[in-house]
């Protein structure tokens, strides 16, 4: 028999021998319990594709595609006037409300909502004006020292206005990623300051022969950017012609689409507002369009022969300027049938209604009125415009602006066709195309900045007023 003292003895020894056995399994345990899995490689996207060109330097501008409309309802907006608010009562339940602590003038329509204001831009000088149209647009007019002028439609979309030298004035505009300018001519009627066009290009004697003869018949597809998407929104307002016998033909449409194109992307640019669904026009509205079309290209017609004219005078370094205090007779008040070129509110038996880029107004008035104003017509118009037939007045600075626009999308035409870029029609004799110093001037590098800018004060001003009126 073993003794006590032996038994413990062998007991203590088969201890030690398995306290080391058991200490390394307990360390290979934890090791694999915070050894972290091993996650698969995720499979190698391929190269994204090339980015489609969007600048002028390697294929042409091609224009954004429209922003969609935000579905969420705007609230509206009751207008709080700070104390000590100045009231004016206006005609067609508007009102009027000064603030002389901030120098601010707020007008709101019949339902209170604050519908344009008008506010100093601090001690540099100049003055801001808001307008909310009749279908929620905002336009913006700033002025600023030295004779500049912004006025903004939009994101990306204005214009830059300075003086260029005397009686004569430079526009840069910005259309997104595209800016061009132009040149106006100041004149004075009745104490009216207007601006009339001045091209940048004449063409020569054998290119503005060739606008006035037949084609025959020629198909042309309004394909690009053209048709894209404004198209189908207008479809059942706009019908281009089926074939074109000849220039003046296919420059109405393509003013006409320009105009139209313009329209639809004011809707776009309505910050936080879902624009109004475009409705199918009456079959009257539709057949106006279309009776309207062929006085519209006689207009065309006039303008082309007063521009051939101007182009057979001698050239002249030194254009004569303007003596003071003379008057010269507007080229609107020549003109008959005018396509919208902006958004334009009026008054119509008492009613204030738009007018929006596309519609088409007849002069019926033969001269100015004593408030500036010229009698015309709504004979054509786009659903929830301006009903047709409706008599009203549009001051003579907007009818000539129209005149204005109509003389530079006649122009933009001709250069498709004398570069031949209007694909599918009848190829145009060498254009011989110069330059016009007259009308040249180089663009403001600083356009699209002071646009923008414009934007974010306007936005900043409109929240103030919101907030309470201060």
């Amino acid at each position: 028999m073993f003794s006590s003292g032996v038994v413990l003895a062998v007991a203590l020894a088969s201890g030690a021998r398995e306290a080391p056995a058991q200490e390394k399994k307990t360390t290979q345990t934890t090791a694999a319990t915070n050894q972290k899995p091993v996650q698969p490689k995720a499979p190698t996207k391929p190269p994204p594709p090339p980015r489609p060109c969007n600048r002028p330097d390697c294929g042409g501008y091609r224009p954004r595609p429209p922003k969609p409309p935000d579905k969420r309802p705007r609230e509206p907006h009751i207008y709080a006037p700070p104390p000590g608010a100045h009231l004016t009562k206006l005609p067609n339940g508007r009102t009027e409300y000064y603030d002389t602590k901030s120098g601010r003038t707020v007008t709101t329509n019949e339902r209170g909502e604050v519908q344009k204001i008008e506010a100093p831009l601090g001690l540099a000088g100049g003055r801001m004006t808001i307008d909310r149209g009749l279908h929620g647009g905002r336009e913006i007019i700033t002025t600023r020292p030295g004779g500049v002028r912004v006025v903004g439609y939009g994101e990306h979309r204005g214009f830059v206005e300075r003086p260029l030298r005397p009686g004569y004035i430079s526009r840069t505009y910005v259309v997104g990623e595209r800016s061009y300018v132009h040149v106006y001519r100041e004149y004075r009627y009745r104490d009216i300051v207007y601006y009339h066009y001045v091209p940048a290009v004449y063409y020569g004697p054998a290119f503005y022969g060739w606008a006035f003869r037949p084609w025959g018949s020629v198909t042309y597809v309004w394909g690009g950017g053209l048709v894209t998407p404004w198209f189908g929104f207008y479809a059942g307002y706009f019908t281009p012609y089926p074939v074109y016998s000849s220039p003046d033909l296919w420059l109405t449409d393509y003013l006409l689409t320009e105009n139209l194109r313009l329209a639809y992307q004011n809707k776009q640019d309505r910050n936080g507002e879902q624009a109004p669904p475009p409705g199918q026009p009456t079959a009257a509205n539709a057949a106006t369009l279309d009776e309207i079309k062929p006085l519209i290209a006689e207009e065309v017609r006039q303008q082309l022969a007063a521009e051939r004219a101007a182009a057979a005078q001698p050239t002249s370094s030194n254009p004569q300027q303007l003596a003071p205090g003379a008057e010269q007779l507007p080229p609107a008040l020549n003109q008959k049938f005018f396509v919208v070129s902006s958004n334009l509110e009026v008054t119509t038996t008492g009613q204030p209604c738009a007018l929006t880029p596309g519609d088409v107004i007849h002069r019926t008035g033969k001269d100015v009125s004593t408030d500036g104003s010229v009698a015309v017509e709504v004979v054509s118009s786009k659903p929830g415009d301006c009903a047709a037939e409706s008599p009203t007045t549009v001051e003579l600075a907007a009818l000539q602006e129209m005149h204005n626009q109509l003389r530079e999308q006649i122009d933009s035409g001709l250069k498709m066709l004398a570069e031949n870029k209007a694909k599918g029609l009848p190829s145009p004799p060498v254009a011989l195309s110069r330059p016009v110093a007259e009308g040249t001037a180089d663009q403001d590098s600083s356009a699209t900045e002071l646009l923008d800018s414009q934007q974010q004060q306007a936005s900043t001003l409109e929240g103030k007023v919101r907030q309470g009126g201060y």
